[in-house]
């Protein structure tokens, strides 16, 4: 996986889930690329470096915990922050 970020971000932490390096850094990725605009999971595959079924996998958990949300948009699912995700970015901003 390459570009990843130095710090762990904190929406990467999910309850449902042992969180271990790897999966904390491949979802600080995906809160990343989400937080500029909406991905479909084969675009945010490619961009991570990884198989789609591992992007879903971290999908549906963040999924789960209202981190991210599905959209529907001219025959595509996208992927992008709920505002759950998008206020703990805005917070962490300031």
């Amino acid at each position: 996986m390459s570009d990843r970020p130095q710090s762990i971000h904190s929406r990467a932490f999910l309850r449902s889930v042992r969180n271990v390096k790897k999966g904390l850094l491949t979802r600080s990725r995906i809160v990343e690329l989400l937080s500029e605009k909406a991905y479909t999971m084969s675009q945010l595959a490619e961009e991570i470096g990884l198989s789609e079924s591992s992007i879903r996998r971290h999908l549906n958990n963040m999924l789960a915990e209202g981190i991210v949300e599905k959209i529907k948009y001219r025959g595509k699912v996208l992927w992008r922050l709920s505002g759950y995700g998008q206020l703990d970015l805005d917070e962490s901003a300031a």
